[in-house]
């Protein structure tokens, strides 16, 4: 298996979808992994951080290793959550973008009611035929302390909210306690989401002190926030332990104008008053065996921010453990695998989960695969943990440094911040894939540019399948599949209408199935779409090519 496969799929979806919005197009395949890790994996650690929820990276992680069938449609709703965040098409869906908002909060109004509360149960609404943000779920939650905007006998409320991820939903479970921030809707209805500054109880430790201080009359800091270890569980790549706050640590800020400090209190809190104006970058007096980094996973330095001087900004610290693994996989010559997937996993694990549950990194153009942020501990690596059969990545289960049985593989240990760098892996091919170049038109036989994927199924087993695509700047796609399967192969077209409020899929078009047998030397295939454009759909515009 490569990240190759569900890349090319959902990167050609992203830069149609870029190019008619935005004129921006990524360069090529190559940068799909790193357009996640930068663009799509801070956004989602966003949310992950201020609801808890890992609901929106596991829709992105998850396409690379659910089987074709299942990644066609999910790579579909990757589209759409990634046209959340990138496109500024004036939708409400684009509310999302407030995601990196840090101010701190402030006290409720009628509009905008602010509260500690408990949630007592959640109801899951049906679905009223036009897709709605934050309307999905109903939630009724006790008031356990007001900030303002709640009537003084208000015991209870319901607040409606989605399911989380892409519709901004917050995850409410029955049973914990919530800061919650929501906002009135002209139908009277309070909603709460992610661009709140809603969140469990237990990640909003300063949020409750500075509202507290507000309401009691105090003076605002000019930054805030809690510093905290976040150290890995290894439940898929963002997942965390709870954090484990840095009691009496030094904050250190730095910015041109000088370097400010402060001490932590006993839960992490720290406070900064009276900063003056400019940009800023967190230097905080750290243990050994730590780093500060741009998000979990990532070995960028955070970001430095700015203060205006005069309002409140709120900002957790979020410390993760140096230690890192490095290697390479390669092939039976010695010869670099790229995209190829290299998951982890702690020795304390004896069943392996499923894929879609460990922490994975990419091979990329760097020549290497690097996991970060790694505690002190003992870890195999692996590839192809579940051992499919996919023409795709023609290679077995193999285990650091190129063994096929767990009790064989090499423990690699990692102490406090070690860096290790040898962890290569050599595999050897199981087989050797068939290529069909295969090409898709109109009934007319004029060439289809937009983004189309071919399916090719196995009839003799239907768990063997295989996916390739075409567009506008690669008219035949090379599909791969099993050499001793055969297939039935079809084309499917999604076609995508926008309107003044969104941008999404409508009607699919299908080819007729043509079926491919073993040995019979067939290596060109055409594949014919049975009408000569997209339906016009009333009040929307088609924004399909020709």
């Amino acid at each position: 298996m490569t990240v190759t496969r569900a890349n090319i799929l959902a990167f050609n979806n992203l830069k149609i979808l870029l190019r008619k919005s935005t004129n921006w197009v990524l360069d090529s395949a190559e940068n799909v992994s790193s357009f996640f890790m930068r663009v799509m994996v801070p956004a989602i650690h966003c949310s992950r951080s201020r609801t808890g929820s890992n609901f929106g990276w596991e829709l992105i992680s998850q396409i690379a290793v659910y089987n074709p069938q299942e990644r066609r449609h999910m790579i579909m709703r990757i589209v759409l959550v990634a046209s959340v965040f990138l496109l500024v098409s004036g939708s409400s869906a684009f509310a999302c973008s407030c995601l990196h908002s840090s101010g701190c909060p402030g006290l409720g109004g009628p509009a905008y009611p602010v509260f500690i509360g408990t949630v007592i149960r959640v109801t899951d609404l049906a679905p009223t035929g036009n897709f709605s943000f934050l309307n999905s779920r109903k939630v009724r939650i006790r008031v356990d302390e007001s900030f303002g905007g709640l009537p003084p006998d208000a015991s209870e409320i319901d607040v409606l909210t989605g399911i989380g991820g892409g519709d901004c939903g917050i995850p409410f479970k029955p049973g914990e306690t919530y800061l919650v921030q929501a906002s009135v809707s002209d139908d009277g209805v309070p909603r709460a989401g992610i661009c709140s500054a809603t969140r469990r109880i237990d990640m909003a430790g300063m949020a409750i002190r500075i509202l507290r201080g507000q309401r009691d009359g105090q003076s605002l800091p000019s930054l805030a926030g809690q510093i905290a270890q976040l150290d890995r569980n290894f439940d898929g790549v963002l997942g965390t332990a709870a954090p484990k706050p840095m009691a009496n640590a030094l904050v250190r800020v730095k910015s041109d104008g000088g370097s400010y400090e402060t001490r932590a209190d006993m839960a992490g809190l720290y406070a900064f008053y009276g900063l003056p104006k400019g940009r800023y970058e967190f230097a905080p007096d750290l243990p050994q065996g730590t780093t500060l980094s741009w998000y979990i996973g990532s070995d960028r330095p955070p970001a430095d921010f700015k203060l205006t001087g005069t309002g409140c900004e709120a900002r957790n610290i979020e410390v993760f453990s140096s230690g890192s693994i490095q290697g390479r996989v390669l092939d039976s010559s010695n010869n670099l695998l790229s995209h190829a997937l290299v998951y982890i996993v702690p020795t304390a694990t004896k069943v392996l989960p499923k894929e879609r549950r460990l922490y994975w990194v990419s091979q990329g153009k760097e020549g290497h695969f690097k996991f970060v942020h790694i505690p002190p501990g003992e870890y195999l690596i692996l590839v192809n943990p579940e051992d499919s059969q996919t023409a795709e990545f023609p290679y077995p289960r193999t285990f650091h440094p190129g063994v096929h049985d767990r009790s064989a593989a090499s423990v690699i240990t990692v102490r406090a911040g070690e860096e290790i760098k040898d962890a290569d892996i050599q595999l050897q091919r199981q087989f050797t894939p068939r290529h069909v170049n295969v090409r898709v038109t109109w009934a007319d036989g004029d060439p289809v540019k937009d983004f189309v994927f071919i399916v090719a199924k196995g009839t003799s087993n239907p768990e063997m399948e295989s996916d390739a695509s075409t567009h506008e700047d690669a008219m035949v796609g090379d599909l791969k599949i099993l050499p001793n399967e055969p297939y039935e192969v079809q084309a499917e077209l999604t076609c995508t209408y926008q309107d003044e409020r969104r941008l999404g899929p409508g009607a699919t078009l299908k080819s007729s199935k043509v079926y491919i047998t073993a040995g019979d030397g067939l290596t060109d295939l055409t594949l014919a779409i049975p009408a000569t454009s997209c339906p016009a759909v009333p009040g929307r515009m088609l924004v399909n090519l020709r």
